[in-house]
């Protein structure tokens, strides 16, 4: 059983978007699983989980890796992403690591990890939550030298200070909105990340909408 999960923590996206990242999921995903939105409110139709702890904005994430909240088979999706694809690769056992992730596309990025769809099993990655102090969590992110703007940050300094083993989904499988899909969607493309600005409702392509059905 796969566990698949997003998060809407106050409420900052209305409650149809869960609802067709969960569409989304249930045609792609053959594998049995079960879908579960973070969430202090109860989403009609939906698994909700409350946080663990109070994280503010994408800090949320690190509950994740929590034992009191991670499965046996975990695959995380923010909830602006756009499935076009099978996920069925993107769940296949784990190559000795603790965490599949996707290399940050961004320049900025500096061949950092990027969040934005995430896979591991049990408590494979569980360092995440345990080597994790809320102080670092700084809400409004703060360009600060020496301050880490996120969660996809700290996941990058246990990666580097080899405390964290990580491996990367298939470059083909995980492609950026901005840096891959301005000329249409490659082939063997399976998620499309809308990272930053625009989002999937700021955008009119007809291949977005499909997906989002």
């Amino acid at each position: 059983m796969i566990t698949v999960w997003c998060m809407n923590t106050g409420g900052h996206a209305p409650a149809s978007e869960v609802k067709a990242l969960r569409r989304q999921v249930d045609r792609h995903l053959k594998e049995k699983h079960i879908f579960q939105c973070i969430t202090e409110k109860e989403i009609y139709g939906i698994h909700t989980v409350k946080p663990i702890n109070d994280l503010p904005g994408w800090w949320g994430k690190i509950n994740l890796f929590d034992m009191r909240m991670s499965h046996s088979r975990n695959l995380w999706l923010d909830l602006d992403v756009c499935i076009v694809g099978s996920l069925d690769a993107l769940v296949a056992p784990l190559n000795g690591s603790q965490l599949r992730i996707c290399k940050n596309w961004a320049q900025s990025g500096h061949g950092g990890c990027q969040s934005s769809v995430m896979y591991w099993q049990g408590a494979k990655a569980e360092i995440i939550s345990n080597e994790f102090d809320k102080d670092i969590a700084y809400w409004p992110p703060r360009n600060d030298s020496g301050k880490l703007w996120g969660d996809q940050e700290f996941i990058t300094v246990l990666r580097d200070s080899g405390r964290l083993d990580v491996e990367y989904f298939d470059s083909a499988h995980v492609q950026s909105y901005k840096y891959h899909c301005q000329q249409g969607v490659p082939a063997d493309t399976r998620v499309v990340s809308f990272h930053g600005k625009p989002k999937p409702g700021d955008c009119s392509e007809r291949w977005i909408e499909d997906a989002r059905r």
